[in-house]
Order: structure tokens, then sequence, then C-alpha cells
């Protein structure tokens, strides 16, 4: 379950990723509420925490309520602090989901489309402020996990809602607020 949870995580980091790719923010720093619905619970799991990126310090994505769990992926090294408050660092070498959306994370940052066009189906469309953007995994293995991902942004790189499906019935919703003085309005 853990790395599930992490391979969702670098999901979100790679939808930033796509959105980023139209005009690269210089960084982007959100409060967020993830829901999330699981085949077989009554009830939703809700988490609230924090999400930074920039350039320069990488991917931070971190859960302050109801447990601490911390993410960071800068360049190709990727730490984790668990709730048990174990530390790790997971190598892309050894970890295959990872350093496929390691790649395509990178392939985004770039502005590398066709890149990014070989593992989804991009579907962008223009809404009343920003734009929604429609993912469909074309890769098999992600297929397995994923089945689509809708982003819906204020500008080129600032989302304000993100949701996934997954295969097994599940679905995460994470609404962001922008934190004051980032850079990230």
């Amino acid at each position: 379950m853990k790395h599930f949870s992490t391979c969702l995580i670098l999901v979100a980091l790679l939808c930033l990723a796509v959105l980023a790719q139209a005009a690269p923010p210089a960084g982007f720093a959100a409060n967020f509420v993830q829901t999330r619905t699981l085949p077989g619970f009554a009830q939703p799991l809700v988490s609230h925490g924090q999400l930074r990126f920039s350039t320069a310090q990488g991917f931070s994505w971190v859960i302050n309520e109801p447990y601490h769990y911390a993410f960071t992926l800068k360049g190709d090294t990727a730490r984790e602090v668990l709730p048990d408050g174990t530390q790790r660092t997971l190598d892309p070498a050894k970890t295959p989901w990872l350093q496929a959306v390691e790649r395509i994370f990178v392939s985004a940052l770039a502005g590398d489309e066709a890149q990014l066009q070989r593992y989804f189906t991009v579907k962008t469309t223009p809404a009343k402020a920003g734009r929604h953007v429609e993912l469909t995994p074309k890769d098999a293995a992600m297929a397995k996990v994923i089945t689509r991902i809708d982003v819906t942004e204020s500008a080129p790189g600032k989302p304000q809602h993100l949701v996934i499906d997954e295969a097994s019935g599940g679905r995460m919703d994470i609404r962001f607020t922008p934190l004051a003085g980032t850079g990230s309005k």
C-alpha cells in the first residue's frame, strides 16, 4: 500500500508538470485537501497538507493531518518520511514506476509534449479562467492503475483541482489553495 500511495503522489506530481509545460512557473506552493475514496470503504480518507515545487528545490508533498508523511523529489533523488518516522531513499533504478514517472515529469517540465503523449492521450479545453486538461493513459502498465486524470487550473502551471480515477474504482480528489507570497497566485 505504501508504494501504491507513493505512486499516486508521483502521478499527482506528473499532473502538475503537465500543466507547467505551457509556461513553466519558477515555483508553486499550495495547501491541499486530498479526499480519497476506496472501494469497500464507506467513509473517504481525507488528508491535509502542503505541496511545493520549484525548479531549483524540486518537489515536496507533505501530509500534516491526520498523520505525517513527506515525499520529496529533487533531480533523480526521491525520499520519503513515513508516518512511523521511518525515512527512506527510493532508487529509480530499483523502482520501475518511479523511473517511469520521473521520465514523464522531466519531459513535461522540459515542454516535451511528444514524450508526454507517448504515455497519455491529452485533451485540453479552455475554462472561464484557465483550462481543463484530461489525461488518459496509453501505457498499459499505467492504465492498470489509473483510468483518467482531470486537472483544472487557473493559469498554466497553477492547479486548482486534480482528480485521479483509479482502475480499482478508487478516486483521489485534490483541491489546491495557493499560498500567499509564493508567486503561485
